[in-house]
């Protein structure tokens, strides 16, 4: 019996030597090595983290990121996020088996998500958001059966979502925002994650329909998959969801009406689902159950119908926007009880009546955007009164009629005024030039009158000055050379008269000037260009401007368009153009023009339009104009250009017009002129031409 027993002892012991000998030893050296493996994989390391603390000899619980545990002496938590890390992920970060959290976001780390990481069983945090990291999500992480919280947002991952992660039941938050993944989402997303309480895969590639499981992740708050291409439905199951504050559904593909039973969460803050095409209406009890909805946007879509007036009891939305819809009838009297709005935005449908601002009383309202729609009504004496806060009002392209208040320089915190295409008369008020902190003054397309005031030259920091098409008279104050920071403005189509000083204006941002069809009169100064470095776009057409164009308006080297028609300049504008790479449209007809057309315009490879007409340009039509690659318009009628047609035009790809009319051009017409597929438009007559030439 006792040889027995020593026998079985004897067994024992070795079988467990044995044992122990095939099964790998893990332990704190395991630990070591893995972390100098991910540091030999570190190319940049530029606050030398690494390079100076993470070194042998050190224990490397010290290092820094590094987090162990007091009893075992192993890595919990690896942390070096936000330390400007560039390089690839080491697979042997797989071998630190205690790994509670790894945090290596905002950080330059490339490459694939390595498989092994899907060994690190007590992982409850992976953080690698905004980094360089590309190729799939493993398949593996189906086995990282703890995780609860999963961040790759920013990154260029692509494929598809393993369908695996979606039965982690620990879950509770998935954000992989910002990347390239595609496919769809499983139809039984949901089954099995019923802890999940965020999940976000906007701007991705993903399509299909949006799964109705969705309604069976009960914790969820945060839901976001904008920015992607799911079409069909929204489900009307996500009404089921009791404890969803923020929705994101916008810039999809997705079609029919907008469930009534999302507005039934009354957890619900904010709701997204612009551009897409949803049609039907709004409930009529559409904020009834909703009282802490905050923020809804629902523009760009077919939505038909009414406002419901059951909007406004949603007495803490702040931020409405049903723009670009086709919904009609007026704004509900009851929406002026709103007092916590502060932008309503309700551009491009067919909303009418007068404007809303008779029974508004909001005093928080910042933006007011109802531009595009059929309002009629005047801009009340005490629109800045209800509206002290105003910073935002535009309500272009209407039927309001009236004068504009000179109690709107009150709104002092106003940096848009935009009032275009409307029927206002009486003047520009002065006080509008106390409003010294307004950007931008749209005022076209009205019946105003009057004198530009000079006080608008206080708002030294206005951008954009838009007053044409009125019936504006007078001259341009020269106060407006103190707007320094100017970059378009807009006085065509008026009355205006008098010398244009340009020794006034001193805009070093200007990109647009536009004095057309005006009584202006004066001369383009040398150094014009020299004062206005940026400009693109210049346009005197139909004023009384003379002299010559001078040699300094080559430095223009942005102009983009350059229309000097109808007007009494002299000499040769060719002469000065050929630095203007960038120009497309050269419109300088019915002037007193001389000179011929230079072979250097075969440089202007970005010219679209070249309109000459009626001045006195002589010599040969240069050949250089059918190597031109995207020029349209050739207009050179009523000169005195002499010469045979350069059979070289017929090389055009792009001309779709061509006008030669009542020049001196003679010889035959070459056939090559037809074989410009584009050609649209032709006349050649009146000149001295004999015969088509057949080959």
């Amino acid at each position: 019996m006792g040889n027995i027993t020593i026998f079985l002892i004897f067994l024992a012991v070795n079988c467990c030597f044995w044992a122990s000998a095939a099964i790998p030893i893990i332990n704190s050296s395991t630990d070591e090595s893995a972390l100098l493996a991910f540091k030999a994989k570190i190319t940049q390391d530029p606050y030398n983290i690494l390079l100076k603390n993470w070194t042998q000899g050190t224990p490397f619980c010290n290092w820094i990121g590094i987090t162990c545990s007091h009893r075992h002496q192993r890595v919990k938590a690896l942390d070096l996020s936000s330390k400007g890390l560039k390089g690839t992920i080491a697979k042997e970060v797989g071998n630190l088996s205690f790994l509670i959290s790894v945090n290596l976001s905002n950080n330059n780390f490339q490459g694939n998500i390595p498989d092994e990481l899907s060994h690190l069983r007590r992982l409850r945090g992976l953080y690698m958001q905004l980094n360089e990291l590309s190729g799939q999500i493993p398949e593996s992480f189906g086995f990282l059966n703890r995780i609860q919280e999963l961040f790759l947002y920013n990154n260029s991952l692509s494929g598809p979502i393993p369908p695996a992660i979606f039965n982690i039941s620990s879950f509770q938050v998935i954000d992989l925002m910002h990347n390239f993944l595609g496919g769809s989402l499983p139809m039984d997303i949901c089954n099995n994650l019923p802890n999940l309480q965020s999940f976000n895969v906007s701007h991705n590639q993903l399509e299909g329909q949006i799964p109705e499981s969705f309604s069976r992740c009960s914790e969820i708050k945060f839901l976001a998959l904008s920015y992607n291409e799911f079409t069909g439905s929204i489900p009307r199951k996500l009404g089921n969801l009791s404890k969803l504050e923020q929705l994101y559904l916008s810039r999809n593909n997705l079609t029919g009406e907008l469930p009534s039973t999302i507005f039934n969460i009354s957890s619900l803050t904010i709701l997204q689902a612009a551009y897409n095409m949803i049609s039907g209406s709004l409930p009529h009890d559409i904020c009834k159950k909703t009282p802490r909805l905050e923020i809804l946007y629902i523009f760009a879509n077919q939505l038909g119908g009414q406002i419901p007036s059951s909007i406004s009891a949603c007495r803490s939305l702040k931020y409405l926007s049903l723009a670009y819809n086709n919904i009609s009838g007026v704004i509900p009297a009851e929406m002026g009880n709103m007092s916590a709005l502060q932008l309503l935005h309700l551009i491009s449908n067919n909303l009418t009546g007068e404007l809303p601002f008779n029974f508004f009383n909001i005093s928080s309202l910042t933006t007011i955007v109802l531009g595009y729609n059929r309002f009629t009504g005047n801009l009340p004496e005490d629109l800045c009164f209800r509206h002290p806060n105003l910073e935002f009002l535009e309500i272009e392209s209407n039927q309001i009629f009236g004068n504009i208040p000179s109690s709107i320089s009150l709104c002092s915190a106003l940096s848009t005024i935009a009032l275009t295409s409307n029927y206002l008369t009486g003047g520009i008020p002065p006080q509008i030039g106390n409003i010294t902190g307004l950007q931008n003054l749209y005022l076209s397309e009205n019946n105003l009158t009057g004198s530009i005031p000079a006080e608008i030259g206080n708002i030294i920091g206005l951008q954009h000055l838009l007053l044409s098409d009125n019936n504006l008279t007078g001259g341009i104050p020269a106060e407006i050379g103190n707007i320094i920071g100017l970059q378009v403005l807009y006085l065509s189509d008026n009355y205006l008269t008098g010398e244009v000083t340009f020794r006034f204006f001193n805009f070093p941002s200007l990109m647009t000037l536009n004095l057309a069809s005006n009584g202006f009169s004066g001369s383009i100064p040398h150094d014009l260009c020299f004062r206005h470095p940026k400009l693109e776009y210049l346009n005197l057409e139909n004023n009384q401007f003379h002299g010559q164009i001078p040699s300094g308006i080559s430095l223009c080297s942005a102009m983009d368009t350059l229309d000097l028609s109808a007007n009494k300049f002299t000499g040769n504008v060719l002469d000065n153009i050929g630095n203007m790479s960038m120009l497309r449209n050269l419109v300088v007809g019915r002037n007193n023009f001389t000179g011929i057309i230079p072979p250097t315009i075969g440089n202007m490879s970005r010219l679209l339009i070249l309109q000459l007409g009626w001045n006195n340009f002589y010599g040969k039509i240069p050949p250089e104009l059918g190597k031109l690659p995207i020029l349209e318009g050739v207009f050179l009628q009523a000169n005195q250009f002499t010469g045979e047609i350069p059979p070289e035009l017929g090389q055009s790809s792009s001309i779709g017009r061509l006008y030669m009319k009542s020049n001196k051009i003679s010889g035959e017409i070459p056939p090559s002129i037809f074989n410009i597929s584009t050609l649209r438009e032709l006349d050649l007559s009146e000149n001295q031409l004999s015969s088509f030439s057949v080959s």
